[in-house]
């Protein structure tokens, strides 16, 4: 399968989990970047299939949680910061420092696209931001790779 119908499949899947419930989140995966998906107590990546916790700082992960290698933890910025702030997480270490600024935009439009998505319910709408974001994701992608 090419890369580009890996990230069909991977759109197909995640717009189908928002018509299952499901809520893209502003939080990316730390190993693909692509969104990360949540219903309920269960946060997950469509194309790692791997399930992560979401918390504020390491010492806030469950021991059950710490015990569990199937499980990853990504630490999620608080719900009242800005998302200016939540650009903070992201490593801009490794970018050459004439990408760093892009790199930025980029994550700043991707959650611009997520508020957006949360919001609609109309199906094709609910295809062309998911389609968007991902166009982004595989831009971040390509800078940080």
């Amino acid at each position: 399968m090419s890369p580009s119908n890996d990230s069909d499949e991977q759109v197909k899947i995640g717009a189908d989990l928002l018509l299952k419930g499901w809520v893209m989140l502003n939080r990316a995966c730390p190993t693909c970047y692509l969104p990360l998906y949540k219903k309920q107590d269960r946060i997950v990546c469509v194309k790692c299939k791997q399930d992560y916790v979401l918390v504020d700082s390491p010492s806030e992960i469950p021991q059950q949680q710490r015990n569990n290698a199937q499980q990853k933890v990504v630490s999620t910025p608080s719900s009242n910061s800005s998302p200016q702030s939540n650009l903070s997480s992201f490593d801009f270490s490794s970018l050459p420092p004439a990408l760093v600024d892009t790199a930025k935009i980029l994550l700043e439009k991707i959650e611009i696209l997520n508020v957006q998505l949360k919001e609609t319910t109309d199906p094709k709408e609910i295809t062309d931001i998911s389609n968007s974001i991902r166009s982004l994701v595989d831009s971040l992608h390509s800078l940080t790779s």
